[in-house]
């Protein structure tokens, strides 16, 4: 396993992160409990959640599973999304995120959490605020890396502004859906992290399963396809590139999935691909092309495979926040 430096920090993770999200919904306490040990076993040493997963019981759930093997991980957590019924239940306020790391430190059995991610960006955000809630955190030792999820490159990037302005703790990385499908993080994100120096962690790599190569021939009837619509639009786009994509995983003896994964993790600008599983064996077939690197000459013939000029989602997979407008 390699281990690269989370953004500026001093921090290492694993370029492999274990996600979470199906942890006490589809997948039940025992088997994810099994997941997380073996993940971490195999190296991996970087575990994502958040409060609003499976109604707040995949934190409890991830906490078990982290007796005796805490301080082995890099624990992440977000927060912001609705997760009760009141007014304040939702969004960056300083009242919501001072209640919600203390409730996620009770589910996940720890004293602290390693990286807190602002979970989504709101409309009338007001930064300052945000910012130096997260900044008393950090120095009540409560969170020790501030991190924001699916904020375009200028939110971050006068988020960063006003932490440097006002001294308060700085976001050391930030969450996106990237994969071959879905490329709008080439834009703005990409360059921006690359010369910033500001951390990647990449979640949705293959691209809900559309990347897996299992829809070729057949949709599963136990599979997403059948609530997704998703799955259908893209292979009905992209089925020439995901056949190519799965000739070049056989000719280099390794899974669609694997490809998939390496070409997400070939980037520069990528710290750490999220790989989202839901059974054991789904994490034990992930493992299998984990050490595999794609050169740039690879990478770019993969990148050909599918329609690049046609970018799914081209605000980086948050349509509604593209402009600084939409915010204000």
């Amino acid at each position: 396993m390699e281990y690269v430096h989370l953004g500026a920090s001093n921090v290492k993770v694993s370029r492999f992160c274990l996600g979470t999200m199906m942890f006490g919904g589809k997948t039940d306490a025992a088997e994810s409990i099994r997941i997380t040990r073996a993940a971490i076993d195999a190296g991996i040493n970087f575990i994502d959640t958040a409060d609003v997963y499976t109604d707040t019981q995949c934190e409890s759930i991830v906490g078990e599973a982290l007796e005796g093997r805490r301080d082995n991980v890099v624990l992440a957590t977000k927060t912001g999304m609705q997760l009760g019924k009141g007014v304040n239940e939702v969004g960056v306020s300083r009242y919501r995120y001072v209640r919600a790391v203390e409730a996620s430190l009770r589910r996940l059995r720890t004293d602290r959490i390693d990286v807190f991610y602002i979970h989504w960006p709101t409309t009338k955000m007001n930064l300052d605020e945000m910012m130096r809630a997260l900044d008393d955190l950090t120095k009540q030792g409560k969170i020790l890396y501030p991190a924001c999820s699916n904020f375009p490159a200028w939110l971050v990037m006068r988020s960063q502004w006003i932490a440097d302005v006002k001294n308060y703790a700085p976001l050391v990385c930030g969450q996106y859906p990237y994969n071959l499908i879905e490329r709008g993080l080439e834009v703005e994100i990409l360059p921006m992290a690359q010369m910033m120096n500001f951390g990647i962690t990449v979640y949705r790599p293959i691209a809900i399963g559309v990347l897996t190569g299992r829809y070729l021939n057949e949709k599963p009837s136990d599979s997403r396809a059948q609530k997704d619509e998703r799955i259908d639009r893209w292979m009905n786009k992209y089925r020439d590139g995901v056949q190519k994509l799965s000739e070049f995983a056989r000719q280099h003896n390794q899974s669609c999935t694997a490809a998939a994964n390496a070409w997400v993790a070939s980037h520069p600008a990528v710290t750490s691909t999220i790989i989202g599983v839901s059974k054991l064996t789904q994490l034990e077939d992930n493992l299998k092309g984990i050490d595999w690197k794609l050169s740039v000459e690879e990478r770019n013939q993969v990148s050909l495979f599918f329609d690049t000029e046609v970018k799914e989602e081209a605000g980086g997979g948050f349509p509604g926040w593209r402009r600084r407008s939409d915010l204000l």
